[in-house]
């Protein structure tokens, strides 16, 4: 089931991270086999090549919340239950992580902070209008284009596509047929252009490549007042899955984190409230 993870670092609280930086030290823990203090991880472990990530990043915060000496904490969200034991296991108290120029230290032990069944992601209470901040950058690729997420039919696809990927008894199918029932109400942000860079092994020499993205930062507000049932119970539990997901791409890289905040619901459904 998915579920969200945080792992406390103690170190420098104000240090300048890059957003992309967790990336390769959670791609160690959850990607490839490690073999820590008093024996080897055992279990499932995400495939570096995975169509759909089964586990995304970010985003990093200042910790202030008093569950430890903590400097920072860094959430981990995982799409798949054999991951969980990986994660813990490779990240016992006292491990040094490095983000970039900065060093840091695991200072306790990695806790889960929630999760929730892949059915009950569709458990619909009505809702027909949702707000969401995207506290990330989020973005949609299509070849080399990278464009700012916001269009409700691209998120609502790229979400029931990776939940099909990943847990394809559980995925919605898109009910509508043409046009997106749902549309963008409100919207309060900005672009914000963020350079990706990553090494790779080619040919027994290293090789470095870098890409522009363009993502979506602030908040928006979409409203189906005029689908169907079927239509906000669909676009509804897709965004449940976003945010565990992520939303858009590059969500291993901590792009697309989201967080749904409290809106007013359209007259329609207040009425039938009554």
């Amino acid at each position: 089931m998915p579920s969200r993870w945080e792992v406390s670092l103690s170190g420098p609280a104000e240090a300048a991270i890059s957003l992309t930086a967790p990336h390769a030290v959670v791609s160690r823990w959850l990607d490839n086999p490690r073999r820590p203090k008093g024996g080897t991880v055992r279990g499932p472990r995400s495939d570096h090549g995975d169509q759909a990530k089964k586990w995304a990043s970010g985003p990093i915060r200042a910790a202030r919340d008093g569950h430890s000496e903590a400097g920072i904490a860094l959430q981990v969200r995982l799409l798949d239950d054999g991951l969980a034991d990986r994660l813990r296991a490779t990240t016992p108290p006292g491990t040094t992580v490095s983000f970039g120029a900065h060093q840091y230290q695991i200072c306790s032990p990695t806790r889960m902070l929630d999760r929730v069944p892949w059915q009950g992601l569709r458990r619909w209470q009505g809702t027909r209008a949702w707000q969401v901040r995207f506290v990330t950058p989020a973005c949609t690729r299509r070849r080399n284009r990278a464009a700012p997420l916001l269009a409700p039919d691209a998120l609502a696809r790229g979400l029931a596509e990776r939940w099909r990927r990943l847990e394809p008894t559980s995925a919605p199918s898109l009910p509508w047929r043409g046009a997106c029932p749902v549309w963008l109400s409100d919207l309060d942000g900005h672009s914000e252009v963020q350079i990706l860079s990553r090494r790779a092994e080619r040919a027994g020499r290293p090789d470095r490549s870098e890409e522009i993205l363009s993502g979506f930062l602030g908040r928006a507000r979409y409203v189906c007042d005029q689908g169907n049932e079927a239509d906000a119970a669909c676009f509804d539990a897709l965004l449940t899955f976003a945010a565990f997901a992520g939303a858009g791409s590059h969500t291993a890289y901590g792009f697309g984190v989201v967080i749904a905040d409290p809106t007013w619901q359209p007259p329609t459904v207040q009425a039938a409230g009554r």
